[in-house]
């Protein structure tokens, strides 16, 4: 089940409801503002998540998806694995290439990539994440994106 934006108050509420409910997980979407229904509260990815994280205790929770073009690939995975601590493992963590018509990357000053930079970035991304949260030390220079002897920690 993935969860539209409220207030604060009304969407912790409701993830801690698909809790008692008994669902298995639930989802949380990736941009900075609602662009479908632009006055309603959209609150950040993993910022949320987080809080999320530590008031429910079962309920797996999904970034469905974390947006590439919103964050560089290091960070991305230096916050999953904190809301992973923080949930116990409860994080399932999912990555997308991103919306050319989310309005967010105009407004935020991100570069709004054609379809097939944004599918070579894809796969130095997901690469780069996958090794972060593998490897004790990684490094990696792609055409993209570049890492040095980057260490994360917590494991």
């Amino acid at each position: 089940m993935t969860i539209p934006n409220t207030s604060w108050d009304a969407l912790l509420a409701r993830f801690q409801n698909i809790e008692e409910l008994g669902f298995d997980i639930a989802g949380m979407a990736d941009h900075f503002v609602d662009w479908s229904n632009p006055p309603s509260p959209w609150f950040d990815l993993w910022t949320h998540a987080a809080a999320i994280a530590a008031s429910t205790s079962r309920v797996k929770l999904s970034t469905c998806v974390a947006q590439i073009p919103l964050r560089n690939p290091a960070m991305c995975a230096r916050q999953a694995l904190s809301v992973d601590h923080i949930s116990n493992g409860r994080l399932e963590l999912g990555l997308g290439l991103g919306l050319t018509i989310d309005p967010s990357y105009a407004m935020m000053g991100i570069p709004n990539w054609d379809n097939k930079e944004r599918v070579a970035r894809f796969v130095e991304y997901v690469e780069i994440v996958d090794q972060l949260l593998t490897n004790e030390v990684t490094s990696y220079k792609g055409k993209f994106y570049e890492i040095n002897e980057a260490v994360m920690n917590p494991r």
